[in-house]
């Protein structure tokens, strides 16, 4: 028998801004701290569905391998209630040494296991919540399964542990859910990153593991099992592994490339000739050709700072759809390999003389003033940025932990793990023999099982998991003329709609798949934070302008739209929704 159960509406509450926060991972931890230190709020109500808050899946204990390493030091990270470093050391020893941190804990610059950083994210999400001047109650193990954007506020429908079904309105929702099991309907068997690694450390009748994916983390799995089926070994200042069964992993790269090992910048960085936040907003005009412009400030700030590479690089030459081909040529050519060896040995003499190549630390900073203004570039630039710049971007700041690099490097040595280039035409199906077989133009071969460590993808608002919000949002980015395909693409408060969308200015939008593909550099803590403080920052001016009231001629332009009404009476806007949205959206 079905059973049924109880639809419980929650009380009245007194007048006042009352905020929730959907997700409690780096972002919902966070965004609590800069609610409460802004003063923003006269309750804040927290839904999270897994049983902790703070780590969330990036930083979970239960998702992640005690051995896989973040790619931020503390010194990047900004602070919740305390710096990373400053929490680390006042921990028992007995925990540093169980997390293999015991001599590193105060250093800044040190790579700590992710699930040290989902530890202290649990730290700070508690006492932030305790420090708060206002009340702070958390839902864990809830189920949040839609979100509708009112006139007056926001609704939030969720379903607790015991199956009971709650509804419950707010003045204002942050969605901060983070990434969760979005994944193509078509993925088939492919299994993801974390248990999936564990799982096939575990399987030995997989021999022949294929990663998809070689950035951090891929290597990362790879590792995992690496763990379980052997041992990395110190012999005479070289680390060595040592199979205890035959196996091999095999790394599926677009490009072939590893990642290059981390290197030592001035924090912070400092800031470019020629290419400044000021220089690169007024060269952006929402036009096709803004990319061309851009490019030009970030050559001539890439020439200034290290002409020598530019003129080897042949930058006078380049554009900014060829830009990225020149840049990976050098390490193509070496071999990824050859490149690792020699790429490691470099950034630890340039740590140990705290310098690093001027070209270097121009495209690290370079990448944070690309970050605020491609938001502001046409779908034909953003395509483009996405083939050729984002590449360069990103191979600088996700550079990796060195020990990743040794122990990878000890792999290969030990004829254990490969890399290939599979280039952009490939195709990869399930094969007869319960395996996976891949083609492509530059590599083909056969795989006992299947890891999916492309890492975070961007997702289309078809994937968007509460149906109601959902619907606002793509009859809203119709309305605007805009490709509700694409994803998100929220103004400065991380709201979305015109001004007139009263109700679409009362949901913050910091749910990280969705943000991708138009803000494509959005991923990391230091961002989670940004977008935290941001939101904090637009509800505090919100109030200081107009108490947090909304006018009648809002109200009235808002009902003078097309629109659906709600069981409760509400009217939501709908406009220009047309035959499209009814037929495109599942």
């Amino acid at each position: 028998m079905t059973r049924i159960h109880p639809i419980i509406t929650c009380p009245p509450h007194a007048p006042g801004e009352r905020i929730a926060i959907i997700g409690a991972g780096a972002t919902g931890t966070y965004t609590l701290e800069a609610l409460t230190r802004a003063g923003v709020a006269r309750e804040i109500v927290v839904f999270e569905s897994s049983d902790v808050c703070g780590p969330g899946l990036a930083y979970s204990a239960q998702l992640n391998d005690p051995h896989a390493l973040s790619n931020i030091g503390g010194i990047e990270i900004p602070p919740v209630v305390d710096p990373l470093n400053v929490w680390a050391v006042r921990q028992p020893r007995s925990r540093l040494q169980a997390w293999g941190i015991a001599d590193d804990a105060g250093n800044e610059r040190a790579f700590f296991p992710r699930v040290v950083l989902g530890a202290w994210l649990a730290d700070q999400f508690a006492l932030a919540a305790e420090r708060s001047s206002v009340p702070v109650s958390a839902h864990v193990g809830a189920d949040v399964f839609d979100v509708v954007a009112l006139p007056h506020g926001c609704r939030i429908d969720w379903r607790g542990s015991d199956g009971s079904v709650f509804q419950d309105e707010f003045d204002r929702v942050i969605v901060a859910s983070g990434y969760g099991p979005i994944t193509p309907e078509d993925s088939g068997a492919v299994e993801r990153t974390g248990k999936a690694a564990s799982g096939a450390a575990q399987d030995k009748a997989s021999p022949h593991i294929g990663v998809l994916g070689s950035s951090l983390s891929g290597i990362d799995a790879v590792i995992a099992i690496a763990m379980k089926r052997g041992s990395f070994e110190e012999r005479k200042g070289r680390l060595v592994y040592v199979p205890e069964t035959p196996w091999r992993a095999t790394l599926l790269s677009r490009n072939g490339l590893l990642p290059e090992a981390d290197f030592w910048f001035p924090h912070p960085l400092p800031e470019l000739e020629h290419l400044t936040p000021e220089a690169a907003a007024a060269s952006v005009r929402g036009e096709d050709g803004d990319l061309d412009r851009l490019f030009a400030l970030f050559a001539r700030a890439l020439e200034a700072s290290d002409p020598k590479w530019a003129k080897a690089i042949g930058l006078a030459d380049a554009t900014a759809d060829d830009f990225a081909e020149r840049y990976f040529a050098a390490r193509r050519a070496r071999g990824a390999w050859a490149h690792a060896r020699a790429n490691l040995a470099d950034v630890r003499a340039w740590h140990s003389d705290h310098r690093t190549p001027s070209w270097r630390i121009a495209i690290l900073r370079a990448h944070e003033v690309f970050a605020q203004v491609i938001p502001s570039l046409s779908p034909a630039d953003l395509v483009r940025l996405h083939r050729g710049l984002k590449r360069i971007f990103t191979d600088n700041y996700a550079a990796v932990p060195h020990l990743s690099i040794k122990r990878m490097l000890a792999l290969h040595e030990a004829g254990v793990a490969d890399l290939v280039a599979l280039g952009d035409d490939y195709d990869i199906a399930p094969g007869s023999d319960l395996g996976w077989r891949v083609r492509s133009p530059n590599w083909t071969g056969r795989v006992d099982a299947l890891i999916d460590a492309r890492g975070p993808q961007a997702a289309a608002l078809n994937h968007f998991p509460f149906p109601t919000l959902r619907l606002q949002l793509c009859a809203s980015a119709l309305a605007e003329g805009e490709d509700w395909k694409s994803g998100l693409n929220p103004a400065g408060d991380l709201t979305c709609g015109s001004d007139g969308d009263v109700a679409l200015k009362r949901v913050h939008l910091c749910a990280l798949p969705f943000l991708l593909r138009n803000r494509p550099f959005v991923q990391g803590l230091v961002e989670c934070a940004e977008m935290a403080r941001a939101v904090a920052e637009s509800i505090l001016a919100e109030q200081a302008e107009a108490g947090g009231s909304i006018s009648t001629e809002d109200l009235l332009e808002m009902l003078d739209k097309p629109a659906i009404a709600l069981a409760d009476g509400a009217l939501l806007p709908i406009a220009a929704i047309g035959e499209q949205l009814a037929m495109e959206i599942p």
